[in-house]
C-alpha cells in the first residue's frame, strides 16, 4: 500500500492496546471519561467506537491491522 500523503510504500503491521477500556476516535472536544462508557455516549459526541467499550476490571486487549509511513509519520487502519 502506498501512503495517501506522500506516495511512498507503507510498512504493514498492527496497532495494539493493552489493559484498555476500548479504542475510540473522538473529535477534539470529545470526552471518554464517563463512569459507565457506552457506544451511544461515544457516537453521540461524533465519535467512532473501534473496540469496546469495556466497563470491567479485567484486562482487555485490542489489535488492528495497520500500515505505517515512517516518512510522514501516518498510520492507516481499517475499523
Amino acid at each position: 500500500m502506498n501512503c495517501p500523503v506522500c506516495g511512498k510504500e507503507m510498512e504493514q503491521g498492527k496497532v495494539v492496546t493493552s489493559y484498555s477500556r476500548g479504542v475510540y476516535f473522538l473529535p477534539p472536544d470529545g470526552d471518554a471519561d464517563a463512569f459507565i462508557l457506552t457506544t451511544k455516549y461515544i457516537t453521540k459526541q461524533g465519535g467512532i467506537v473501534l473496540d469496546g467499550p469495556y466497563n470491567t476490571n479485567f484486562p482487555n486487549d485490542s489489535e488492528f491491522s495497520a500500515a505505517i509511513c515512517r516518512n510522514c509519520r501516518k498510520i492507516v487502519l481499517a475499523y
